[in-house]
C-alpha cells in the first residue's frame, strides 16, 4: 500500500512539472484556440497512424505498444519485447492517401528504439496561370522520418511496471507544393508507472515541439500537440483509453476509446473497437467524431481496420498490419 501511495504521489507531482516544461514551447507557438486555425503547417502530422489507434477515437497515447508508438508516444516503444514491424495504408479525403511504415526492436534492459516513415500524397492538382491557361499538373506531398528510443529512468531495482519511462524521437519533415522546404523537430513522451494493481497508467506526450516551414516569405510552425493519455484495464478482455489533446491551432479536445478482445485459443484473438472525440465537433455537418474498428491476431501477425466518418467531407478507411518476430 505504501509503495502504491508513493508512486501515486510522485506521479501527481511529476505531471505539473512536465506540463511546465512543455509550456514554453506552447507559449512560443501561441494559439490553442479557434482563432489560430490555419497558423500551423504540415497538417499531415496530425493524421492518426495505425488502424488500432484511429478506431479508439485517437485515444492511444498510453496504450501504444508497438512500432506505431513512434507516431503516438515514443515512450510506448518500451513495450516492444522483440522486433516489431508495422505498415498502414489509408485512402484519405478528396483523393488523397496516407502511408506509414515503421520498425522497432528491443535493446534489452537499456530500452528500445525504432525508425518510421510517414507519407501523405495530395494527388495531382491542375496548375494554371493568372489568365487561366493550363500549365500542367503538380503533385504536393509531405513526408516525415522519425528515429526514436525509449528507456527506463527510475527504479532499476523494481519490476518494469513500477518504473518511469522516457521516450523521444528526432524527426525530419519535408513538405512540397511547388517549392519544398525541410525542417527538424522532436517528440517527447513519459509513461508513468502502472497503478491500482497494474490496471491503470498515465502518459504525457509533447509532439512537434519545434520546427517551421517556409514556402515563400512567411514561416509557419509545425502543429505542436500536447497529449495527456490514460489506459484502464477493466478486465483481461476489456480496455478503456482516454486522451486530452491540445493542438496549437485549435481548441483542446477529448478522445475516448474501448477495445474488447475475444480469444480463440492461445494464438488467435478477435478485437472489437469503438471510439469518439470532440475535435472540430461543430465544424462539419453529417456523421462524424466517432470511429469503429476490428482486428485479428494470428500468432505473430495482426491485421486491423478502422472506419472514421468525416461528415460532409467523406469517410476514411485505414488498414494496418503488424508483425512481431
Amino acid at each position: 500500500m505504501r509503495t502504491r501511495t508513493t508512486r501515486a504521489a510522485f506521479a501527481a507531482a511529476l505531471m505539473p512539472a512536465l506540463l511546465c516544461c512543455a509550456a514554453p514551447a506552447a507559449m512560443a507557438a501561441g494559439g490553442f484556440d479557434p482563432s489560430s486555425a490555419g497558423t500551423s503547417t504540415a497538417q499531415f502530422l496530425k493524421i492518426a497512424s495505425g488502424a488500432r489507434g484511429a478506431a479508439l477515437g485517437e485515444a492511444y497515447a498510453a496504450l501504444a505498444d508497438d512500432a506505431f508508438a513512434l507516431d503516438w508516444n515514443p515512450a510506448g516503444l518500451i513495450n516492444v519485447k522483440k522486433n516489431s514491424m508495422v505498415f498502414m495504408h489509408s485512402p484519405y479525403l478528396a483523393g488523397t492517401y496516407a502511408d506509414y511504415a515503421a520498425y522497432a526492436e528491443t535493446a534489452g534492459e537499456v530500452g528500445a528504439w525504432g525508425v518510421s516513415f510517414k507519407y501523405m500524397n495530395f494527388g495531382n492538382i491542375e496548375r494554371t496561370d493568372s489568365s487561366g491557361l493550363d500549365m500542367g499538373d503538380f503533385n504536393p506531398y509531405d513526408t516525415a522520418v522519425n528515429v526514436g528510443f525509449a528507456c527506463y529512468i527510475t527504479g532499476f531495482n523494481k519490476d518494469p511496471e513500477e518504473r518511469f519511462v522516457l521516450g523521444a524521437t528526432g524527426k525530419f519533415v519535408r513538405s512540397q507544393i511547388l517549392s519544398a522546404d525541410n525542417t527538424v523537430s522532436a517528440d517527447i513522451g513519459v509513461n508513468l508507472p502502472y497503478m491500482f494493481d497494474n490496471n491503470f497508467r498515465m502518459s504525457l506526450v509533447a509532439q512537434n515541439v519545434m520546427g517551421t516551414l517556409r514556402y515563400d516569405k512567411e514561416e509557419a510552425p509545425l502543429p505542436l500537440t500536447l497529449r495527456l493519455g490514460t489506459v484502464t484495464k477493466l478486465a483481461d478482455y476489456m480496455l478503456i483509453t482516454t486522451d486530452i489533446v491540445a493542438v496549437n491551432d485549435s481548441l483542446p479536445f477529448l478522445a475516448m476509446g474501448a477495445e474488447g478482445r475475444i480469444g480463440f485459443g492461445e494464438s488467435t484473438d478477435l478485437f472489437l473497437r469503438a471510439g469518439f472525440n470532440t475535435r472540430a465537433v461543430s465544424d462539419l455537418g453529417g456523421t462524424r467524431n466517432f470511429a469503429l474498428g476490428s482486428g485479428v491476431r494470428l500468432g505473430n501477425y495482426q491485421v486491423d481496420y478502422a472506419f472514421s466518418p468525416f461528415g460532409d467531407l467523406g469517410t476514411v478507411h485505414r488498414i494496418s498490419a503488424s508483425l512481431v518476430f
